[in-house]
């Protein structure tokens, strides 16, 4: 059985978007654990009319993303867990076909998979359509949260999500938490591989470059930044990953795109700033 964890705030038709692709998966094996971030009862009404297609449990949970998946993972029952965003969907054999690689490949502790959006382009992270086993060099190419399936007897050598990272954390780092999440997988010894056949489904993220999405790229730098001082990546690959936004940034300005390079410009400042603000924060 699978556990479906899926974290909600100020979601609603698409919430029901997603549970519409569920109530259509044709393996029926699975709960879905809703994690409810809101203050009000706006769910209830949704949650009581999908409770007869599946089983559906509803929990209450502060704020943050990586604190609600953890709250989830603690009630989940299924053999396998996965993290469903309330704006994804799934495809009618999504399910099915991460039953079939874990049956295939019993030494595979998480399986990943690609997000695409309507039309079947990648959205939300790139991914190739290339079967990868998972390594500390290639892990953003493996998918996102939306695409990970884990089995839930390695979560006891894994862990749950750092909750000093990621989306409506109390830190500044609000991004990195399924890349840690993943690292700490293979660091424990557990075997992780990218099947580009799992997909999951996810609207493309905007790419305009507004206010908006300057401190998004700042918020989301801070994280990646933390990510790599915790991981303690080399020098090399740090600096490696600071040298896109830089050329990036540059690459704007020559093209006086200023709104891009303003992007840019947030994003390293980001991962400048949560690199050096890590262990000071971590000690506090």
């Amino acid at each position: 059985m699978f556990s479906l964890i899926v974290c909600t705030i100020d979601r609603f038709d698409q919430l029901e978007r997603l549970f519409r692709s569920l109530a259509g998966q044709r393996l029926r094996e699975f709960e879905v654990i809703v994690v409810d971030q809101n203050a009000d009862d706006r769910l209830q009404a949704l949650i009581d009319g999908f409770s007869p297609s599946f089983r559906i449990r509803h929990i209450r949970s502060p704020k943050g993303l990586s604190r609600a998946r953890n709250n989830g993972m603690a009630v989940a029952e299924g053999d396998y867990v996965c993290f469903p965003d309330d704006d994804c969907w799934y495809e009618a054999d999504t399910l099915s076909t991460a039953a079939t690689l874990f049956a295939a490949h019993p030494e595979l502790s998480i399986v990943t998979g690609r997000t695409l959006d309507a039309e079947g382009l990648p959205s939300v992270s790139p991914t190739g359509e290339t079967r990868l086993a998972l390594t500390r060099w290639n892990y953003l190419r493996c998918g996102n949260s939306n695409g990970i399936f884990v089995r839930r007897a390695a979560l006891a050598d894994i862990g749950g999500f750092d909750e000093d990272l990621g989306v409506g954390s109390d830190s500044p780092f609000q991004s990195g938490e399924e890349a840690d999440f993943l690292l700490r997988a293979l660091a424990a010894g557990r075997e992780a591989v990218f099947f580009p056949e799992l997909v999951v489904h996810h609207d493309q993220v905007t790419s305009e470059y507004g206010p908006r999405q300057v401190e998004r790229a700042r918020k989301y730098g801070r994280g990646f930044g933390a990510l790599m001082r915790k991981q303690a990546f080399p020098f090399y690959y740090v600096g490696y990953r600071l040298f896109r936004p830089v050329a990036g940034w540059l690459a704007a300005l020559a093209r006086f795109n200023l709104d891009a390079a303003r992007y840019k410009r947030a994003w390293l400042a980001g991962i400048l700033e949560g690199y050096a603000a890590w262990p000071r924060w971590r000690r506090s």
